[in-house]
C-alpha cells in the first residue's frame, strides 16, 4: 500500500486518517481468500465445447462440455425406441463440466488403485490402453474419490470441484454433442462401424453376423463425436452416477432417484447389436445380473464438475 505524507495535518485528523487506512487494509486482506477461491474456480471453466485439458496428475485428457439445454431420451418414432427412453424430457445443465476424452484405461486404473481386476478374466485384452473393466459403479466411484483427494492436495483441482461419474443427463448431453439424431453422427446405423466397436448382430433386422474380436478394444481407435469424445457409442457400457429408474428425470441439473439397487449404464458395448449404441439407449439391471455388476463389457468415463449435493 502506498504511504501518504501527513506532515502538516492536525493530530486528531492524523488518527482518523490512519484508522481509515487500517480499516481499508483489513477489508482488502479479508477479500483476498474469497477472490483467490473465485480465481481458482474460474480456472476450471472452459471456453468452448470440445476444448481439451490434461493438467492433472494422471494426464487424463478431458473435454469441456458447456452449460446448455437438450431433450433427453428418444421420441416414440425413433427406430428401436425403448420404453425407458421416453417420454422425452427437457433438461437444463446450468454448470459446464469436463468429461474424459476416453474411457478410463487399465493403465490409469492400475496407476491410481494398484489393482488389476480384469487380469485373468475371459474376453479381455490386458493392454494399457484398453478400458478398465470388471469394476462396478462403487469401484468406479472409489477411483473418483481417490483421484479427487489427490488432486485437491496437490492444488491442481479447485476445492469446489470433484472428479466423479457423469450424471445420466451429463452423459447423454455429451454423447449427443448438440445433435438430435439416433447417433451423434446421424441416423444411419450403417455408419456405426466408423465410430464404435459393437457386437454380435451387425444389422438391425435380427440377422446374425457374429463378429470376431468380442472383447473391449483399446480406446480412441474409432472416430470421435462432434466434441471430440471417443467410444461414446460401443466398446464398453459406461457407469453413470444416477440410480436406475425406468422413468427419465428432466428439469434443472437432474441427478436421478435418491436411492436404488443399481446405477445407470450408457453407450452400449462390443457385445450388442448396433441399435444398443444409440445416444438415448439406457440400462441398469443388465449390468447387475452377475458378479456384483463387474463385467467385461462395463467400464466408466471420468467427469470433472462442480460439487453438487442434494
Amino acid at each position: 500500500m502506498r504511504m501518504v505524507r501527513l506532515a502538516n495535518v492536525p493530530r486528531p485528523c492524523v488518527l482518523l486518517i490512519a484508522g481509515a487506512w487500517t480499516l481499508l487494509a483489513m477489508e482488502s486482506n479479508a477479500d483476498e481468500p474469497e477472490q483467490g477461491a473465485a480465481r481458482a474456480s474460474d480456472s476450471m471453466l472452459g471456453t468452448e465445447a470440445g476444448q481439451l485439458r490434461n493438467d492433472n496428475g494422471l494426464k487424463i485428457k478431458l473435454v469441456w462440455c458447456p452449460p446448455g439445454k437438450f431433450k433427453m431420451g428418444s421420441p416414440d418414432s425413433e427406430v428401436k425406441h425403448g420404453n425407458n427412453e421416453g417420454p422425452q424430457v427437457e433438461v437444463t445443465l446450468t454448470h459446464g463440466f469436463w468429461l474424459g476424452k476416453f474411457e478410463v484405461t487399465q493403465d490409469l486404473w492400475e496407476s491410481l488403485m494398484g489393482t488389476t481386476p480384469w487380469k485373468g478374466q475371459a474376453a479381455v485384452q490386458e493392454e494399457a490402453d484398453s478400458p478398465a473393466t470388471f469394476v462396478n459403479a462403487e469401484d468406479a466411484l472409489a477411483f473418483c474419490r481417490k483421484f479427487t483427494d489427490a488432486e485437491h492436495k496437490a492444488g491442481r483441482l479447485a476445492g469446489t470441484w470433484e472428479y466423479t461419474l457423469p450424471t445420466e443427463a451429463q452423459w447423454e448431453y455429451a454423447c449427443r454433442a448438440g445433435t438430435t439424431t439416433r447417433f451423434s453422427f446421424g441416423d444411419d446405423a450403417s455408419e456405426l462401424d466408423r465410430y464404435a466397436w459393437f457386437g454380435r448382430f451387425y444389422g438391425e433386422d435380427g440377422r446374425q453376423n457374429i463378429r470376431d474380436e468380442l472383447y473391449p478394444h483399446e480406446v480412441g481407435l474409432k472416430k470421435p463425436n462432434p466434441w471430440g469424445l471417443h467410444d461414446m457409442h460401443g466398446n464398453v457400457w459406461e457407469w453413470c452416477r444416477d440410480w436406475y429408474s425406468d422413468e427419465l428425470e428432466g428439469g434443472i441439473d437432474p441427478t436421478g432417484p435418491q436411492k436404488g439397487s443399481v446405477r445407470v449404464i450408457r453407450g452400449g458395448s462390443f457385445v450388442e447389436q448396433s441399435i444398443v449404441s444409440r445416444s438415448a439407449r439406457r440400462d441398469g439391471p443388465m449390468a447387475a445380473m452377475r458378479n456384483q455388476g463387474r463385467q467385461n463389457y462395463v467400464g466408466f468415463r471420468l467427469a470433472c464438475s462442480p460439487i453438487q449435493r442434494k
